[in-house]
């Protein structure tokens, strides 16, 4: 966990990043933006009549993830980012901070479970603030399908032997 390494773990809601980070003991080693999100405001209810994670501070809590990040990178080690990561620009920000920062960059790719099956996931979520709208899901998947990420080491997460830390 000394090594200089940025690992964001990509894909869309649903698909098993928070679980895969909870499950393998990541969550202080990570940045999370849902974290930061209810951070900085409690969810909202939306015009259907249930809680979600508020969105309208996202430009906020992107702000204090990059901050985040340039602190932990500041002093070394392993930092995990769990966010969609289904942007190519918001790759490239990060890449070109590991860049400054004489960091590695390293994709761990949670898009092998299909847009299906993440619906299939995020529909058990329905009435808590993790239910994401289906079209939501559709227009990040769409755009991830796009992105070249052909200059980034990309690891599917069944290839990946994550360390068990208490």
């Amino acid at each position: 966990m000394k090594d200089k390494i940025v690992v964001l773990l990509r894909g869309v809601p649903g698909s098993g990043k928070s679980t895969w980070l909870r499950d393998h003991n990541l969550e202080d080693y990570s940045i999370s933006l849902d974290k930061l999100r209810l951070m900085l405001s409690n969810p909202v209810m939306t015009e259907q009549g249930y809680y979600e994670i508020n969105q309208e501070v996202s430009d906020t809590a992107w702000k204090m993830a990059y901050e985040c990040l340039k602190s932990r990178m500041k002093n070394g080690g392993v930092t995990f980012f769990d966010a969609t990561f289904m942007n190519e620009y918001l790759v490239n920000y990060v890449k070109n901070l590991a860049q400054d920062y004489g960091y590695t960059i390293l994709i761990i790719d949670f898009t092998s479970i299909g847009l299906a099956e993440a619906k299939r996931r995020n529909e058990t979520r329905r009435g808590t603030i993790r239910y994401v709208p289906e079209h939501i899901l559709d227009q990040m998947w769409a755009e991830g399908a796009t992105m070249n990420l052909q200059h980034i080491p990309l690891v599917d997460y069944t290839q990946v032997e994550a360390p068990s830390f208490p």
